[in-house]
């Protein structure tokens, strides 16, 4: 570690010392830097008065590690941290984390060096924006994998600054809809065609949207549905979490809409399958032309299937530790909080069969079911 030359000019304690940095052309180089460390006074009167702040000042120097120490975090964030992401993590985290760093980090902390960087830019930057708790912690989440991906990279040396920013924010007050077994009833009364086999599904399995639209008939074997793939956008994935990978029981009224279903897929790879692109069908732009306009104000998303299930099975007597199964939460302290946890395959099996038998008791089951019309008319993303 260098030691640095202090002097005394002008009534002040100055520093002179290398760094190494980024240059304008992008390649690294050595630079000397002099700094005003104190004013000479009482407390600053010979050398021996300024070690520890000259300690302090090669310390930063240190934990710059490399040359690319002196990038700022938009430098950082552009040609290192968001392309790794976009390589290597799922499209949506991706767009996730750079929406986050564009819309919140750039303009407060994005000229900041990785180098100089401390807990107190993190905390201000988190202080400065005025949303819930929980947006602030997806924010501090955001600067702290950045900064992880940092020092994996041994551009920066130490402890992780944002690791002790407190995100506070204002108390959120947003409570997720939760259809009931009443909302899915009527809904299955409602729509016809594909849109009633799509939100039979939802209702009767819990599927996250991306998880939906990444259905392939492989994955149905007559009893059970395979989660083995996401789908967002135009990107075929891997599920959310391992976890996510699992098999959910299929119960008899949703057997019957999918087996019609399939049918009358003409050898379609996709559960949902769009007819000009033979891909998996863009499931908001069917949920614009066909769903909202027939259920109106009924209709409150598709992750609303999600957190209705686990009120469905609660609501028919099914013990409170029941639907993780189902569910396939990776923390079982989100589906204690928001939903309900499974215990075992066995007994979320069960539960769905009364499921099944409450809803065959007020009329759902209706005998056959009406095979989807051919639906070459649908235009598709």
């Amino acid at each position: 570690m260098q030691q640095g030359t202090l002097r005394k000019n002008h009534g002040g304690w100055y520093l002179r010392y290398y760094q190494d940095e980024i240059g304008t052309d992008g390649q690294p180089r050595r630079r000397q830097v002099e700094k005003l460390l104190a004013r000479v006074d009482d407390d600053h009167r010979s050398p021996k008065d300024l070690d520890d702040l000259i300690a302090k000042e090669l310390a930063k120097v240190t934990h710059g590690g490399t040359a690319e120490g002196s990038l700022t975090l938009a430098q950082f964030a552009d040609t290192y941290w968001l392309p790794t992401v976009k390589a290597k993590r799922r499209a949506s985290t991706h767009k996730f984390y750079k929406e986050l760093f564009d819309n919140h980090l750039r303009a407060r902390v994005g000229d900041v060096r990785l180098r100089d960087f401390q807990t107190v830019h993190a905390q201000r930057a988190l202080d400065s924006i005025d949303l819930s708790h929980k947006s602030l912690r997806g924010i501090k989440v955001g600067m702290s994998a950045l900064f992880s991906h940092a020092l994996r990279l041994g551009f920066v040396s130490g402890h992780n600054p944002v690791h002790e920013a407190r995100p506070e924010g204002r108390r959120s007050e947003f409570e997720g809809a939760a259809y009931t077994a009443a909302d899915v009833e009527h809904m299955l009364g409602k729509l016809t065609g594909l849109p009633r086999v799509v939100v039979g599904v939802a209702a009767f399995t819990g599927l996250r949207l991306a998880e939906l639209r990444g259905l392939q008939w492989a994955d149905y074997d007559g009893h059970t549905l395979y989660v083995r793939r996401s789908v967002w956008r135009k990107n075929v994935g891997q599920t959310k979490t391992p976890e996510s990978k699992a098999s959910v029981p299929v119960i008899a009224p949703l057997r019957k809409l999918l087996d019609a279903h399939k049918e009358g897929s003409n050898g379609a790879v996709w559960m949902f399958q769009g007819t000009k692109n033979k891909f998996s069908l863009n499931l908001d732009n069917l949920t614009g032309r066909e769903i909202r306009p027939v259920l109106g104000d009924r209709w409150h998303g598709w992750h609303a299937f999600r957190r209705g299930i686990a009120t469905v099975l609660f609501g028919l007597g099914v013990d409170a530790e029941v639907a993780a199964m189902i569910l396939r939460h990776s923390d079982s302290a989100v589906t204690r909080r928001h939903y309900i946890k499974l215990q075992s395959q066995k007994e979320g099996a069960a539960a769905m069969q009364r499921l099944e038998k409450s809803l065959a008791g007020k009329g759902q089951v209706r005998g056959k079911e009406k095979r989807p019309k051919s639906r070459g008319a649908v235009k598709h993303a």
